[in-house]
């Protein structure tokens, strides 16, 4: 007789995590906001017991703050912060880059290629949360095929949080997507053309003017809570 492996069903809290990462990631919870239990409890049908769960899950993602006595927020940033991840983010994408090339060259610049493209039509329809989370591909494909269970680890300490912050940002900053999607392009050539040390340029630039965009964004209001978090809901 042959057996196989029986995956487990995912919980009440797993799913509810799922779906308000999803929120925050995609900018429909802004940084800051208050994430309100009641709200969740009649949008999701559910006890309040997995939407702790939910918030706790999320609270070691680094993506939710829960407060005691006034409940869980989204996380919150600074110029300091942004700076670190920023920096953190470099370190990480040049070496998951390189890895993935050793590892798995062809489905990795098959990905990024087809990812480029996406973009290009998200950018054309005017798709800005489309083209925010294909942004976020086209960093993650690194890790994905890189080989290397600790590097993909790594970057999953502030994979969610660079989403979110991608996401708040996207909005305002019509021209900076443009510009994004030429140094997107840039980036697959350099590495199609296997030249590491221009690509480490190209990608220094990326973050670089991303992070003058985030400190931009935050100067302006763009990363706070909504001005009225009671009509947020959740998808």
């Amino acid at each position: 007789m042959t057996v196989s492996r029986i995956t487990p069903p995912r919980s009440l809290a797993d799913i509810a995590a799922g779906q308000i990462r999803e929120a925050i990631v995609t900018g429909a919870f802004k940084l800051g906001e208050n994430i309100s239990e009641d709200r969740l409890v009649a949008q999701m049908g559910i006890s309040r017991t997995p939407i702790r769960d939910a918030m706790a899950i999320l609270s070691r993602e680094g993506l939710v703050t829960v407060r005691p006595k006034r409940g869980s927020f989204v996380f919150e940033t600074s110029l300091e912060d942004l700076a670190a991840i920023c920096d953190y983010r470099q370190m990480l994408e040049a070496q998951g880059a390189r890895a993935a090339m050793r590892a798995d060259r062809d489905g990795y610049l098959a990905r990024l290629s087809a990812v480029v493209v996406q973009m290009d039509e998200a950018l054309g329809r005017g798709d800005t949360v489309g083209y925010g989370q294909l942004d976020t591909a086209f960093h993650q494909a690194a890790f994905d095929h890189c080989g290397n269970s600790y590097l993909r680890d790594s970057y999953s300490l502030v994979d969610g949080r660079i989403a979110a912050l991608r996401a708040n940002i996207t909005a305002p900053y019509e021209a900076r997507r443009a510009e994004s999607l030429v140094e997107h392009r840039r980036m697959l050539d350099l590495l199609i053309g296997e030249d590491f040390a221009a690509f480490d340029a190209a990608l220094t630039v990326h973050v670089q003017r991303t992070a003058d965009v985030y400190q931009r964004a935050l100067a302006e209001g763009h990363l706070g809570p909504a001005i009225d978090p009671s009509r947020r809901t959740a998808p």
